[in-house]
C-alpha cells in the first residue's frame, strides 16, 4: 500500500486536454545524452525554443540521463510529429555544438515513443509515470529528489502530496512503460 495514495481522477480532469500526447526519446543504443546537467539543461532549452516557432503546452516532463519522458498537448495546426522532429534536430545540432563537433551527431534512436492520451485515465497515468520514472529507474528514492522533472511544479499545484511516489503508485502497479 502506497504511504500517500494517488490524486483521485478528478484532480487531474482540469489539466486534461483532448490531444495531448506522451513521448519517449531514447538517446541512441541507451547512451546518456542527458547525463550530465548542462546536456540536461540543454533539452530544456531546446525544448523552450521549440515552443517559440511551434506553440504547445508542456503539461508534465523528466529528462533520465538516457531518455527524456514528455507528456504535452500541441496548440498549432503542426502536432507532436512536427514539434519532436524539430527537438530531435535542434538538440542533436547543438548536441554537437557543446561536445566541440564540427558536424550533428547521431544522438537519438531512430524511432521515438508518440502515444495519444485520449481520455483523463490515461493522462493520470502518463503524469504518473512522468514523475515516478526516477525512482522506477533506481536514480532516486524519492520524486522530489530529481531535479529534472516537473513533479516539484505539481506537488506546488497541489496535484500531488508531498510523499506521493515513496512507494510505487497504485496506478503505476503493473505497468512498466516509461
Amino acid at each position: 500500500m502506497p504511504i500517500i495514495p494517488d490524486p483521485s481522477l478528478t484532480a487531474y480532469t482540469p489539466h486534461f486536454h483532448k490531444g495531448s500526447v506522451f513521448v519517449i526519446l531514447t538517446g541512441v543504443q541507451g547512451e546518456r545524452v542527458f547525463g550530465r546537467a548542462e546536456t540536461a539543461n540543454l533539452l530544456r532549452s531546446v525544448l523552450r525554443e521549440v515552443r517559440q516557432d511551434v506553440p504547445f503546452t508542456m503539461q508534465a516532463w523528466v529528462i533520465l540521463p538516457n531518455q527524456s519522458s514528455l507528456l504535452l498537448h500541441p496548440n498549432a495546426a503542426q502536432g507532436a510529429d512536427e514539434i519532436v522532429r524539430r527537438v530531435r534536430h535542434r538538440y542533436a545540432r547543438d548536441y554537437a555544438q557543446l561536445m566541440g563537433s564540427p558536424v550533428e551527431m547521431v544522438v537519438w534512436e531512430q524511432r521515438f515513443a508518440l502515444e495519444s492520451v485520449p481520455e483523463v485515465e490515461t493522462f493520470a497515468l502518463r503524469m504518473d509515470t512522468v514523475h515516478y520514472a526516477p525512482v522506477r529507474h533506481g536514480l532516486v528514492k524519492r520524486p522530489e529528489e530529481w531535479v529534472q522533472s516537473s513533479y516539484g511544479a505539481w506537488v506546488e499545484r497541489g496535484l500531488y502530496k508531498l510523499g506521493w511516489g515513496w512507494s510505487e503508485p497504485e496506478r503505476l502497479q503493473g505497468n512498466q512503460r516509461g
